[in-house]
């Protein structure tokens, strides 16, 4: 039921954007079709969560309508900040055996990553009507930016943080632990 749903959603969302621009363009009718996907996207989310089906299964690295701070651990994991504001605390992660990859989503949300400037980094950022902060100053709001540690060599192990920002914030600060303990 919800591929379904999600397939005549989206679907119709489309039919709804041509219609506008044929609308448009042969009886000179206006709609305004970005304010009605914005609407029609929110009512879709809302009908999602409250049929249970939005895909959001509760773990310790979700954060959904709260607050919450995060620890990343040694191993390949996804953190999810939906409707709320979290920080994800990277700087103690230790690379032994291979490379480590980080997923970030932030959706409708507030989120932080806080990671050590001394260790190999590489974050690759997509936003969409966001803003996405890196620590070398640059801000991703639409699109792809991606920010490669000072620590970093080619060719060595490295803590890789794929970053997915939709109308939310994201902050990717550098702080260093050992020297403020």
């Amino acid at each position: 039921m919800g591929f379904i749903f999600s397939s005549f959603f989206w679907g119709a969302v489309i039919i709804l954007f041509g219609l506008s621009i044929i609308l448009n363009a042969i009886f000179n009718i206006k709609i305004p079709v970005f304010s009605i996907i914005i609407a029609l996207i929110f009512i879709y989310i809302g009908l999602k969560i409250l049929l249970g089906s939005f895909g959001i299964k509760p773990s310790k690295n979700t954060v959904v309508f709260s607050t919450n701070d995060l620890k990343g651990s040694g191993s390949d994991e996804e953190y999810n900040i939906i409707f709320g504001k979290g920080t994800i605390d990277l700087t103690q992660i230790e690379l032994e055996d291979k490379s480590i990859r980080y997923e970030v989503n932030v959706i409708f949300g507030d989120g932080k990553i806080v990671l050590d400037p001394e260790k190999p980094v590489i974050i690759k950022v997509s936003s969409v009507l966001s803003g996405a902060h890196l620590p070398d100053g640059n801000v991703a709001a639409i699109g792809n930016n991606t920010y490669i540690s000072h620590g970093y060599v080619k060719g060595e192990k490295y803590i890789s943080v794929h970053a997915d920002v939709v109308f939310g914030a994201l902050n990717i600060i550098e702080v260093n632990r050992t020297k403020e303990e």
